[in-house]
């Protein structure tokens, strides 16, 4: 995690398994998920962010996807 201002950066790796599986590595700055969605339409991405916002309870609003909207490995911020 990097924080600038009231913001945070996160690296997060993703995989898709119906396990659901969460971990947020401080040590790494990572957050590792496995997402049920199909990287379909924007549905992982939807649900990568429902699952972040609920873990930091923040709202869905709050985070963006800067980097890697089309890949598995991507860099969020947290507003």
């Amino acid at each position: 995690m990097q924080e600038c201002g009231l913001s945070r950066t996160y690296i997060v790796k993703v995989k898709f398994d119906p396990s659901g599986h969460f971990t947020v590595d401080e040590a790494t700055m990572e957050i590792n998920i496995s997402l049920r969605c199909a990287p379909v339409k924007g549905k992982a991405n939807r649900e990568l962010i429902n699952i972040i916002s609920k873990h930091f309870d923040i709202k869905p609003s709050n985070i963006k996807i800067i980097h890697g909207l089309f890949y598995k490995t991507k860099v969020i911020q947290i507003f």
